[in-house]
């Protein structure tokens, strides 16, 4: 009696194999292929590993962000640091920082006697030192009418005349004006203080208001904006020289203790 040959044993495993098994060993075999395909991608990795060029601005912080809490206490530069100094307790007593003083390159001081004057004003009135005598008064110079810069001042005076209340306080402004100028200053502007006309310069320069100075970019002698504020017995109280426009009033405002 013949007997069937024995199959080998790889052939009997392949056709134990089910057809999920066949195709897994299928996907296995094709494996390598793609390994070494994988193994070729690092050439491309350093076109992806260079910084792009736009990415410094997409770390640039948005202008309408809003600051951090650290930043936010930071002092920035347009405060000049003028930040709350750090606690030192519940109890610790708050200290108020002195007022800076003006600026005074002129050469009075508070307390000097005001050098003498007697001008013209464009509402027919003369005025001079003595008639100001027992009332507290501003004697502000300034370039030219109708001049940006001057007519700001102007402008600033006219409304911060508002916020001396009760204080009783007169401002006179004295340019070398004609007084022809200074009566169409006044009209165009609605100005409510008298304009003095010092068409000599004279009193500019007993002030210390006349001196060199800089204009586009050459050295000419001519009126220094600045400011007096001077008492009832006729003496400097405050002197501002020389005057940048912007918030000088607030602080003439502030030196004759107006509310």
């Amino acid at each position: 009696k013949k007997t069937a040959a024995k199959k080998p044993a790889e052939a009997v495993e392949q056709l134990e194999l089910t057809p999920t098994e066949a195709s897994v060993e299928s996907a296995n075999d094709a494996a390598p292929a793609e390994a070494s395909a994988n193994d070729a991608a690092p050439a491309e990795a350093p076109a992806n590993d260079a910084p792009e060029t736009e990415a410094p601005a997409n770390d640039a912080p948005a202008a309408d962000a809003e600051p951090s809490p650290a930043e936010a206490a930071a002092p920035s530069s347009e405060d000049d640091g003028a930040a709350d100094p750090p606690s030192r307790g519940a109890d610790a007593p708050t200290k108020a920082a002195a007022p800076k003083p003006p600026r005074n390159d002129s050469p009075l001081s508070p307390g000097d006697a005001a050098p003498d004057f007697s001008l013209e004003g464009h509402d027919g009135t003369t005025y001079s030192l003595a008639s100001m005598k027992g009332q507290r008064f501003v004697l502000y110079f300034y370039p030219r009418d109708n001049t940006p810069g001057c007519t700001q001042e102007a402008c600033d005076f006219r409304d911060g005349l508002a916020g001396l209340g009760d204080l009783g306080v007169t401002v006179l402004g004295v340019s070398p004006d004609s007084i022809a100028s200074h009566e169409r200053f006044a009209k165009k502007y609605d100005l409510n203080f008298p304009l003095l006309s010092d068409p000599e310069r004279a009193i500019a320069d007993a002030y210390g208001a006349l001196g060199e100075k800089s204009m586009y970019g050459r050295k000419v002698v001519g009126i220094i904006r600045s400011t007096f504020v001077i008492d009832a017995e006729g003496r400097i109280e405050t002197a501002f020289s020389p005057v940048r426009v912007k918030g000088h009033v607030a602080a003439v405002l502030a030196a004759l203790g107006a509310s």
